[in-house]
């Protein structure tokens, strides 16, 4: 404290109403008492008197500001009238009462007390602070001095650390790792912006990816993968002298802080800007724990990517990358694993052409999980493939797979559970390789179907406008024979129906409707509820909306697929494009929609709309996947269906020179903004993002959509 501050403070004393405070003037005060203001007023840290019975407030500048705008006004009157919101609590006026009466001290650490009053940072503050007697010669309590440090910046760094461990406990991923390390850095390190950086194949070796205090994302956007980057000339030469040195590295104004972050088989650097005022203790205090917690989660992820890229791989080896599509019928799919990551399941769907022009319906699921259950699975799926090709017949099909299946359970070990580690060849199941299909056809012309089923959940039909014209429910499980599963031999009729326009049929697996310690009819009750409130739309917005609205209302406990199909009505128009991963591409991915979206008569207004989407989508692929999009437009009378499919990888540098301030996800947020219905979700191939915008053309009719 300056000397001039100090007199400042000394003046108010000489300035004060005799007949308002018990003091008396400056020159009348006990010796003691005097003594203990030159203590208090010459003090550094916030200090106070509390003098008398009525506990007349004498303090310091520093703890004049922590009175806010009640300093200067607040000098020599009674504490309980200058902040009776805090008085009455149990840590102020009863602990200072308690000091005048018994001469008693007392001490807290960490105190939590709400100060409404202060315009800088309203709200509950954390102190240490402490009390002790100022005893007047003859041994009578003449004041408390009392010392209040705030402590709440330390304590909002610990918890820091704390939140830090706790969201570092579910990263499972080094993406999810860096994600927690960016939010909670912030806080930890009252830093301006946060830089993760990691070694990179790249030009300059490292990666980067960025996050600013300003910034204040949605859950969704705290979802999405990062944006990496190269890392810039104004933090690579930091970067490269941190990771050489290791340690920490601080500047000499405090202004950057590099934190060396070892993760095992990779050694992160955490940058971070902050205000040119110097570093306080408290805040180096937390490195150390800081950086233990991250190389212990980044060890783990960096593990865990390994394994997962395997199985990720072996994943996308197994399902179908892409559904075919006819002009007369639209095919979706939905797979949704229990838990992301490494553990791959048996749940399978296909569909392809027939050689007669028909195509084939496949939904069904290998007991178990793992790679045993995953690879049994896709010898299963090529299986039916053949089979289809040479006698498309249900039975047939589904008699060659007996085989196939009797086959398989010769090959894994006995007396282990389906995707066990511990499979040796040579051994069997014991007959417990467990298998059930839906199988089916459908004559893209007719609607025509032909279904059977080896044990599997039966299918369920939302039935479009046309359909309940004539009575039938908006939703209902079709009633059809059940045949015993794959691998044991028995009859599995066929059932026969045809879809409308409108119509849309769904195969699924157990795991959508499961839930242990309820009997099946109640997941299928669930199931039909959820039919019932689906707003009309495409196979691939019901998908979507069935598994999203089956899992918030029960959970999930194991993998499910889905596979909706659906009548496209007449004049179904679709054009499709490849685009290459280059920032002209989004500019020329415009043009291509508008050329389409003219042809087909849209409207100016739903125009824009429809290429505002396909610009933020393009753009988020382009920036975040890596590789080529698959841009597909899919119109019917009233609704028309965007998809953008790519092959994204992650992790690597994705953007050269990149804007470091730009945040992912601000584009999916309007896109779901514009359109009516929007979805996102990773398949076998990459990321899929779509969204349906009702339009009006002047070439189609204009007739409400028939769903």
């Amino acid at each position: 404290m300056s000397e001039g501050s100090a007199f400042a403070v000394r003046s108010l004393v000489t300035r004060l109403d005799r007949d308002r405070t018990p003091l008396g003037a400056r020159e009348e005060w006990p010796t003691r008492l005097a003594a203990a203001w030159d203590l208090v007023v010459s003090c550094p840290v916030p200090m106070a008197l509390l003098c008398g019975p009525s506990f007349s407030l004498l303090y310091n500048d520093a703890f004049g500001e922590l009175l806010g705008d009640r300093h200067p006004s607040a000098f020599g009157q009674p504490a309980a009238d200058v902040a009776p919101e805090v008085w009455g609590d149990l840590l102020v006026g009863p602990e200072f009462e308690g000091v005048l009466r018994d001469g008693s001290s007392f001490r807290q650490d960490g105190a939590q007390l709400d100060l409404p009053w202060r315009s800088d940072e309203p709200g509950t503050g954390y102190f240490m602070r402490a009390g002790s007697p100022v005893h007047d010669e003859d041994g009578s309590v003449l004041a408390v001095l009392h010392v209040a440090i705030e402590t709440t910046s330390a304590i909002g760094r610990a918890r820091a650390v704390a939140r830090l461990a706790t969201s570092l406990a579910v990263a499972v991923t080094v993406d999810d790792v860096c994600k927690v390390v960016l939010r909670q850095s912030m806080a930890a390190f009252d830093a301006l912006s946060a830089t993760v950086c990691l070694p990179s194949p790249g030009p300059t070796g490292w990666r980067m990816a960025r996050r600013h205090r300003i910034e204040n994302l949605s859950p969704d956007e705290e979802r999405l993968p990062l944006i990496w980057s190269e890392v810039g000339e104004d933090v690579l030469e930091l970067v490269q002298r941190t990771a050489q040195e290791g340690g920490t590295y601080v500047s000499e104004q405090g202004e950057h802080v590099a934190i060396t972050l070892p993760g095992g088989d990779i050694e992160a650097v955490l940058t971070l800007s902050r205000e040119s005022s110097g570093v306080p203790q408290d805040v180096l205090a937390v490195v150390s724990p800081f950086r233990e917690l991250v190389g212990e989660a980044l060890r783990r992820a960096v593990v865990y990517d390994m394994e997962r890229t395997t199985a990720e791989l072996l994943q996308r080896t197994l399902l179908p990358p892409n559904l075919p599509q006819p002009d007369e019928v639209s095919i979706a799919a939905r797979y949704e694993p229990v838990s992301e990551g490494t553990v791959a399941g048996g749940d399978f769907y296909d569909s392809f052409f027939l050689p007669d022009g028909r195509l084939a319906l496949v939904i069904g699921d290998v007991a178990g999980r793992g790679v045993m259950a995953a690879t049994v699975m896709g010898q299963v799926r090529a299986a039916i493939r053949g089979a289809a090709l040479t006698d498309s017949r249900p039975a047939a099909v589904m008699q060659a797979l007996d085989r196939v299946v009797t086959d398989l359970n010769a090959l894994w070990p006995a007396s282990l559970p389906l995707g066990s580690s511990g499979a040796r060849p040579g051994l069997s199941f014991g007959g417990e390789l467990f298998v059930t299909m839906l199988f089916g056809t459908i004559d893209p012309s007719s609607g025509d179907v032909v279904l059977a089923s080896a044990g599997h959940p039966l299918p369920a039909l939302l039935s479009g406008r046309l359909s309940r014209a004539d009575g039938l429910p908006r939703a209902r499980l079709l009633s059809m024979p059940v045949g015993p599963p794959l691998g044991i031999e028995g009859d599995r009729p066929v059932h026969r129906l045809r879809l409308d326009v409108g119509d849309i049929l769904l195969g699924f697996t157990d795991g959508l409707i499961e839930r242990r310690g309820e009997a099946l009819d109640a997941g299928e009750s669930r199931l039909l509820a959820v039919l019932g409130e689906v707003p009309p739309g495409s196979p691939r917005s019901v998908a979507q909306h069935v598994i999203d609205a089956m899992i918030e209302t029960s959970g999930q406990e194991d993998d499910c697929a889905v596979l909706a199909v659906g009548r496209s009505p007449a004049g179904h128009r679709r054009a499709s494009v490849v685009v290459p991963p280059l920032p002209e591409s989004v500019r020329a991915a415009r043009d291509w929609a508008r050329d389409n979206l003219s042809s087909w008569g849209v409207s100016e207004g739903d125009q824009h709309t429809v290429v505002t989407g396909i610009s933020e989508l393009i753009t988020n692929s382009v920036l975040h996947a890596g590789t080529e999009s698959h841009l597909s437009m899919d119109m019917e009378p009233g609704l028309l269906t965007v998809t953008v499919a790519d092959s994204g990888n992650r992790g690597e540098p994705l953007l050269t020179g990149g804007d470091p301030m730009a945040v992912r996800g601000r584009g999916l947020s309007l896109v779901r903004a514009i359109s009516d219905a929007f979805g996102a979700h990773r398949t076998s191939a990459g990321t899929t993002v779509w969204f349906e915008v009702t339009v009006e053309s002047a070439s189609m009719p204009t007739t409400v959509r028939l769903a």
